[in-house]
């Protein structure tokens, strides 16, 4: 069963690593990828806020997607990587500006409209409110993020509460 609101020609995807599993986040939204930096602590931040790294003199409120999608925290390795997002926000023009750590990026690659599937509705380890579609790549199932979606009003408020400290 294919998706109504995938895309119905091929699109870009940056497909990271969480845990044991692979996501995709649409590389428009994308405005690049650092290695890990320090991360300044927010006090009384939720889990999976993290903090705020400098981007170019940018403060980025940065999150932790192991958390927000429910994983335990863990140690970063070499691999892990900061994604700087444009998350665009609901209702609004603008985007948020926003860091995700990630345990790892692996490459930029294509998925088509056609080979997209809805994400089944039978509860499981990720919510599915958060998840666009699911496809595959090099035989890996893909999970595509919903971003606008993954960070919901309320957070999007704590973000630019965040960036505004």
């Amino acid at each position: 069963m294919t998706s109504a609101t995938a895309p119905r020609e091929p699109a870009q995807y940056v497909t990271i690593g969480i845990d044991r599993e692979v996501f995709a986040i649409e590389v428009g939204i994308v405005r690049e990828i650092l290695d890990l930096q320090p991360i300044t602590r927010l006090p009384h931040a939720p889990p999976f806020l993290v903090g705020m790294i400098d981007v170019r003199g940018q403060g980025v409120p940065t999150v932790d997607l192991r958390v927000k999608l429910g994983l335990p925290a863990v140690q970063p390795t070499a691999n892990t990587r900061i994604i700087v997002l444009d998350v665009p926000q609901q209702g609004q023009g603008a985007s948020l500006t926003v860091g995700v750590v990630a345990d790892r990026v692996f490459e930029v690659t294509s998925l088509d409209g056609q080979d997209l599937e809805t994400p089944p509705q039978v509860g499981g380890r990720w919510r599915s409110d958060c998840i666009q579609a699911i496809g595959r790549s090099n035989g890996t199932f893909v999970i595509v993020f919903d971003i606008a979606r993954l960070f919901a009003q309320d957070d999007v408020a704590l973000l630019t509460m965040a960036d505004a400290a």
